[in-house]
């Protein structure tokens, strides 16, 4: 009986935080697309020579990184296409 309990307390709490982590994933698309418009309006944001300076010396990682710390809105989605398209 207490495994069974268990186990529903488990999957009550994982579903909660499942559809919190969407309500998230929503509130940040739509600020992003509010901020930038479209993904072109994202790029001409971006300081290039920066990110490309940080690829080169550190690698993909890290500028991905870099313009998620520069860019807070910008999903891993976006960043990570950013960089490679440079």
């Amino acid at each position: 009986m207490a495994d069974l309990l268990t186990g529903v307390i488990a999957l009550a709490v994982s579903g909660a935080l499942g559809v919190a982590g969407e309500r998230a994933a929503r509130r940040r698309k739509r600020a992003f697309w509010d901020r930038y418009g479209t993904y072109e309006g994202f790029r001409r944001q971006v300081d290039e020579d920066r990110i490309r300076a940080v690829r080169d010396a550190r690698g993909d990682v890290a500028a991905v990184k870099a313009v998620r710390g520069d860019h807070p809105l910008a999903s891993l989605v976006v960043a990570k296409r950013y960089v490679q398209e440079l």
